[in-house]
């Protein structure tokens, strides 16, 4: 009879859970978008033992949380297989999991069990201590009720797998040697029951523990602790592309009847998309690090892949799941989208590998070339598409420095092939027309004429690489950028490039290959540091200062680029490097990123925020990697009315450790070349 009744309700149970997965599999491939995710499988395979076994993630910056976490998940493997055994009896009473081995690997198994199942229960009084006493600042989950559920069915699951074996000892069933926790609560509960209530007990512990296991289970798919099913196949299924690439739009390609592109509708969004939302466990890490969440601007990465499996849940089976848009005043703002900087922090901080990011540019993209997107950002997009760069500058106006410096320009005097020459240095359009940008350009042009490193710019044949168009949604305005300049990098022949914007960086280096510009693309931190290990640069002067070096996203967290320009700094004599609260993958964005320095920003502004922590840290210099950062932070600077913060770029710092002028007859003679040019050219820049 009771086998009976359990084959019943395990029949029950399996049926209901498959028909939700299979439910949720039918949502999930609702989204068509395409995502390839089979590749690399060595990688995937190793990100399962990284990220799912190894909890890499759950322990970072989180210490509480983090091994309340572990304790959990590590507890829930080893009580899986006590369940399992626990279930099993129902039908072989006396059932040993590891009984096969001998008794002492079963033995081993009921002390490793009884260990386990009482760490559990003390995670889970941490557990509610994270949500009750310990503050959590911005990052509270927004269903407490579902939380409160979970974590009671797991004490319930702990409570009666301990009274069903504490019964058991009682009786003389279970060996007391192997069990000292279970057998403390024997002693404390059965000691004076008789057999008949131990064995009544025992039955009772046993049905509960079995109905609890299997309403678990089948609670899970409708609770934010669905990533308990879905955690391995959302990690395995990673992106493993460089984390600031972009997907590029085959517009040519493209369906007659498409209707918009980027994500608007469900149907835009991609399976991944979807099994990263039904992942979420709602821990609000990534909109604790959200820089635009810190200075109260509506966005948090939480909230929008929350929305999507709420549009997904509600909507399944009905006309609104194909008919609605998600980018919505119902649902997801233009002011919550637009409000990403692109830093990359939520993403960073995602124990499961949620890409929140991909989702908010996606529907930019929707929003922005529907025509939605106002402002002066509009006004920028309007300039990169007339002129090439943001300001509406003439191409005849770009890096007045180079005349001076004598450096050769590809197409007007420095020839036609780049490969007569090391590198060429990548100015972007701040160092070509930006008065601060253009100095650390020209600094930089000197550092590598003092190597003896051979190089030249591309000058008018040098664009925006479109980095703020693609940031902002207007995918087609960054296609013709990037095809102009993929053709002219080919036209030049050129293998290597050298960028001091971290933007133009990682654009050249991780989406200009989908255009057919196969470049070796170095940073100019990367490129300098190498410099001074091979003796070409010796810095000598010391400078008596307390630095901090701040990481900018696109170079750090994007490319992960974090030791090379420290170690720049390192070799300069007399530098004392205080690192900030927020540093390397932690790193504070300076809110320049993802077209936001072209838009207006309500205050309080991302920058203020993080040069109030440069600020409070009582240094001197703030070293840049990046032109937008120091542009924020000198803005920020002026707003604080705190000037005596000097920013300087890693380039700079250098050379003031290095004696410059030098001559090099390498540049004369190029020099030389590229005036006759200029006689003949009147389209020549210097």
């Amino acid at each position: 009879m009771k086998a009976a009744i359990l084959t019943v309700l395990v029949l029950f149970a399996v049926l209901f859970l498959l028909r939700n997965v299979f439910g949720f599999l039918k949502i999930m491939f609702s989204a068509k978008r395409p995502a390839a995710r089979t590749d690399r499988l060595v990688d995937r395979i190793k990100g399962i033992f990284v990220y799912v076994l190894g909890q890499k993630r759950i322990l970072k910056n989180y210490t509480w949380a983090g091994v309340e976490h572990f304790m959990i998940f590590w507890g829930f493997m080893i009580i899986t297989f006590g369940s399992l055994e626990v279930l099993i009896m129902g039908y072989l009473p006396g059932f040993e999991i590891f009984g096969i081995f001998g008794d002492s690997s079963q033995g081993i198994f009921l002390l490793i069990l009884d260990i386990v199942q009482t760490l559990v229960i003390v995670a889970l009084v941490m557990g509610v201590l994270n949500r009750t006493v310990i503050p959590s600042g911005k990052r509270r989950e927004v269903n407490s009720i579902d939380a409160v559920v979970i974590l009671g069915m797991i004490f319930g699951l702990m409570i009666t797998d301990f009274g069903f074996r504490a019964s058991k000892i009682s009786m003389g069933i279970e060996p007391t040697a192997w069990m000292p926790i279970s057998t403390m609560w024997a002693t404390f509960f059965f000691s004076n029951v008789n057999a008949t209530t131990a064995a009544f007990a025992g039955e009772f512990f046993w049905w509960f523990h079995v109905c609890l296991l299997l309403a678990f289970l089948n609670y899970l798919p409708y609770s934010k602790h669905s990533h308990v099913l879905t955690v391995v196949p959302n990690i395995f299924f990673q992106n493993l592309e460089p984390r600031g690439k972009m997907t590029k739009i085959d517009f040519e390609n493209a369906p007659e009847d498409s209707e918009h592109f980027g994500s608007g509708k469900f149907e835009d969004f991609t399976w991944k998309d979807v099994l990263d939302s039904y992942t979420c466990t709602e821990c609000g890490r990534c909109t604790d690090n959200c820089p635009a969440w810190a200075t109260d601007k509506s966005l948090s990465p939480r909230d929008i892949v929350i929305k999507l499996r709420h549009f997904a849940s509600e909507n399944a089976g009905k006309e609104e799941m194909n008919s609605d848009y998600l980018p919505s005043e119902e649902w997801v703002t233009q002011e919550e989208l637009y409000a990403c900087t692109t830093c990359s922090a939520c993403v960073e901080q995602c124990p499961l590998l949620i890409d929140q990011m991909g989702k908010i540019l996606e529907m930019r993209r929707f929003l922005t070339m529907e025509g939605r997107l106002t402002g002066t950002a509009v006004r920028t997009l309007q300039k990169l598409q007339s002129h090439g760069n943001p300001w509406g500058f003439e191409t005849n106006e770009r890096s007045p420095w180079a005349k001076e410096e004598e450096v050769p320009v590809l197409g007007n005097g420095g020839g036609d092939n780049a490969q007569e020459y090391d590198v060429i240095f990548w100015t972007g359009c701040f160092g070509a027309y930006d008065p601060r940008g253009q100095e650390v350009a020209q600094t930089i042009a000197q550092l590598l004429k003092k190597a003896g490193v051979s190089f030249a710019i591309m000058g008018p044949n040098e664009t925006c690489t479109g980095d703020p168009a693609r940031r902002l949604g207007e995918e087609a305005l960054y296609q013709e950028l990037a095809m102009t300049n993929a053709e002219n990098l080919n036209a030049f022949k050129v293998k290597k490039v050298v960028a001091n914007c971290p933007h133009c960086f990682n654009t050249l280096k991780n989406e200009y290959p989908d255009f057919g510009a196969e470049v070796e693309v170095v940073s100019h931190t990367e490129f300098l540091n190498d410099l001074i290990k091979e003796g070409k640069l010796s810095p000598t002067h010391a400078i008596e200062e307390e630095i901090t070096y701040h990481d900018p996203c696109y170079l750090g967290r994007h490319n992960r680029i974090f030791d090379e320009p420290r170690e720049v700094l390192e070799a300069i004599p007399g530098l004392t490097i205080k690192e900030l609260d927020r540093t390397r993958e932690n790193s504070f964005c300076c809110g320049a990123g993802g077209g936001k320095v072209w838009m207006e920003e309500e205050a309080p502004r991302v920058n203020w925020n993080r040069f109030e922590e440069i600020q409070d840290h009582g240094v001197e210099t703030v070293a840049a990697a990046c032109p937008f950062c120091s542009t924020m932070f000198e803005d920020a600077a002026k707003y604080h009315g705190n000037e005596t913060i000097k920013i300087k770029d890693i380039a700079e710092l250098l050379k003031d450790s290095i004696d410059l002028p030098v001559s090099n007859s390498n540049f004369k003679e190029l020099a030389s070349d590229s005036t006759d040019s200029e006689e003949n050219d009147s389209t020549s820049e210097v």
